[in-house]
């Protein structure tokens, strides 16, 4: 076991920081935790603190769940480190029945300490100014799509259907510059989303669904644009999945931005990463995404936490 595991860092760092490598190693991860094998689950994690500058925030924060459900005290206080140094909030760790428990072992103390220094790290790493322009560029589209999902039923689907979309074309515009200019705007490049720092509604939200902790939003908006025939090139495509091998991007966002296109287009060169075949399960992994049968297990695990009001007791799943 330990054999595997020092090739799996060699393999690591003989490909440089790929982030295809980093989510099959955390899908690696939720095998371990539901066959309750906490102690390779623990060099897993190890392996990636070790091996990759950037560490997704949603993920830290899967780390110190685990380290706290077996009491590992001394893994579990560098990655609280880590999740401050990423954007989580105190009370965020608060929040969770799991991680909460960090914040009273004696080894975590002078990180606890340390948190505003640690945070300031956070701000340092990220783009501010291009968090602020796709914070605002969200805003806008949040208001013309209120308004074709809530509006005067009448104009849903003619003047703010139309207004949507013509809006739409604008956002991709200005978010396909900042792809080719910096990378895909996600958390790597521009941190979370404002809604993380209002304590009240997220801790609502997470008490029911489950800690969520993702930059979602330009995401969205490209959802928006390509929910409607668009022509598109194999070129974005290949844009987009080289953003998830260096981090910008997650899997999953690939994965539906691709199923998106493929199915309102019918463009050939994208393709659906949701079906029941082999060669379906042979591209998610491909990808870093889990199969489809390991993705629809784990939905089932999540809805039956939330049925029993455990989702924010229990590890989170990919």
């Amino acid at each position: 076991m330990i054999f595997l595991l020092i090739l799996s860092a060699i393999s690591l760092c003989s490909f440089g920081q790929n982030y295809i490598y980093y989510h099959q190693t955390f899908n690696r991860v939720d095998e371990d935790v539901l066959s309750e094998n906490y102690n390779l689950a623990l060099l897993r994690l190890d392996s990636i603190y070790t091996n990759y500058d950037f560490i997704y925030a949603q993920h830290c924060f899967k780390s110190l769940q685990i380290c706290c459900y077996v009491d590992d005290s001394i893994r579990a206080n560098k990655w609280l480190n880590k999740c401050f140094t990423q954007g989580i909030s105190i009370w965020f760790i608060r929040s969770s029945e799991l991680t909460k428990k960090s914040l009273a072992y004696s080894t975590t103390m002078e990180t606890i300490q340390d948190f505003d220094s640690l945070y300031s790290i956070y701000k340092a790493s990220i783009n501010l100014n291009l968090a602020n322009q796709i914070d605002s560029l969200f805003e806008i589209d949040q208001k013309y799509t209120q308004k074709v999902n809530d509006g005067f039923i009448l104009f849903r689907h003619t003047i703010f259907g139309l207004k949507w979309i013509i809006n739409n074309k604008k956002q991709f515009t200005i978010i396909n510059n900042i792809i080719k200019e910096y990378g895909f705007p996600g958390e790597k490049l521009i941190g979370l989303p404002k809604t993380y720092e209002d304590s009240v509604s997220t801790v609502r939200y997470i008490s029911f669904w489950e800690p969520y902790i993702r930059e979602w939003q330009a995401y969205f908006m490209l959802l928006h644009y390509f929910s409607t025939k668009r022509n598109v090139s194999v070129d974005f495509k290949n844009t987009l999945f080289q953003n998830v091998i260096n981090g910008n991007m997650t899997p999953f966002q690939y994965a539906n931005i691709c199923r998106y296109i493929y199915r309102h287009s019918k463009n050939t060169d994208y393709e659906s990463y949701y079906g029941n075949d082999t060669i379906t399960n042979r591209k998610r992994l491909e990808v870093g995404l889990n199969t489809v049968e390991q993705e629809k297990r784990n939905e089932l695990i999540q809805r039956e936490r939330r049925k029993n009001k455990k989702a924010n007791d229990e590890i989170m799943l990919e």
